[in-house]
């Protein structure tokens, strides 16, 4: 077993799930009475627990599925009826702790992969690697039982592999059981949904966020452990995640160079977007754009409905108030859309990114001037 840190924060090695009670009902009623469906639609905000509650699933039907598919014990009696309450398993079962390496041979997870030419992570899941898929699910299960794929996440497929998926949904494979992981359900194609068992996970209570970060990351203060828990919006992943990036760090970068409006260090602001632009900086600076996409958020709720925010950073409320003091939310959704534009632009024609941070701050300041 690898101890890298990407290994170790892998859904499949999380044991237990909090907050998904009704998902975990859901499932273990269609298990009880002897109609899973061939194939799960596994929703939600990205860092919920998708990919945990799929794996959790999966190592529940390794360990307790095997009478389920085969019906008869091995006298050829009938066997009894199973019931159990919980997906939960014993990580030292020998099925778990192979689930846990990595080496179970009928559990495959398909997600986005090198292209084998440029050796570069490819933006979709594409064709061949469902064909993969589909060539397991004709095979035999190594051990009798289930044959388990996790798409992770479905959202990614490309035409050709959206269609190709939609063929093995239309005619599933006899003791395959298919998790989709999905983000934004409502983009994937409508016959695909139309062929699965929906399960939506919700966000999570902040005190069950902190709970999941306190067991991952006992040595965050309170206060980074309820910053980030506020930050996540009720995701536990998106939680661990920040928590493994500088989140912290650069949410409170972003709101020092707003609480300066309309003034602006144009040294430090300089700094700051030189420092995200980096060709070694590609993950922090989406990790820029995706902080700066909440608290716009924030700031336009808080702006439509007065409504106390619970803050990130100490110095949030104020630096709200004053905006909002000094421009209207029309105007200020306004500003939003151009921005949503820009950064979308500079993705698709690879702008510049230091001069789109510059532009970005600029127009902010701008608009609380007049």
């Amino acid at each position: 077993m690898t101890d890298s840190p990407e290994d170790i924060l892998h859904p499949r090695r999380t044991m237990s799930l909090n907050g998904h009670e009704e998902a975990e009902r859901l499932f273990l009623d269609a298990f009880n009475e002897d109609r899973l469906h061939h194939a799960w639609l596994v929703t939600g905000p990205k860092g919920v627990g998708k990919s945990s509650f799929a794996w959790r699933a999966a190592k529940f039907l390794m360990v307790h599925g095997q009478q389920k598919v085969g019906g008869d014990s091995l006298f050829g009696d009938a066997l009894p009826p199973v019931v159990l309450s919980t997906l939960s398993v014993d990580a030292d079962h020998d099925t778990v702790t192979r689930i846990l390496a990595g080496t179970h041979s009928d559990i495959n997870e398909i997600m986005r992969s090198p292209n084998k030419d440029t050796g570069k992570m490819r933006k979709e899941i594409v064709i061949d690697d469902i064909r993969a898929l589909i060539n397991q699910s004709t095979q035999t299960s190594s051990e009798g039982g289930w044959r388990i794929a996790i798409i992770d996440s479905v959202d990614e497929l490309n035409v050709s592999a959206a269609n190709a998926l939609l063929k093995l949904l239309e005619e599933p494979p006899v003791k395959t059981i298919l998790f989709l992981v999905s983000h934004s359900p409502g983009k994937l194609l409508p016959t695909i949904r139309s062929r699965c068992r929906a399960l939506k996970l919700q966000p999570l209570p902040i005190e069950s966020v902190k709970a999941v970060l306190a067991g991952k990351y006992p040595s965050l203060s309170v206060e980074e452990m309820n910053a980030l828990s506020v930050l996540s919006e009720g995701a536990p992943g998106q939680a661990c995640s920040y928590a493994a990036s500088n989140a912290l760090s650069l949410y409170q970068d972003i709101m020092n160079i707003l609480g300066q409006f309309p003034r602006i260090d144009v040294p430090a602001l300089h700094k700051f977007a030189e420092k995200l632009a980096s060709v070694k900086a590609d993950a922090d600076y989406h990790l820029f754009v995706d902080l700066l996409y909440f608290i716009r958020q924030r700031l336009l709720r808080y702006m439509a409905t007065g409504e106390e925010v619970t803050p990130v950073s100490s110095n949030e409320i104020a630096i709200f108030h004053d905006i909002s003091s000094k421009s209207t939310l029309d105007q200020q959704l306004d500003l939003w859309e151009k921005t949503i534009e820009l950064i979308g632009r500079a993705s698709r024609v690879n702008l510049d990114r230091k001069q789109v941070i510059l532009n970005i701050f600029s127009q902010m300041a701008a608009l609380v001037s007049r």
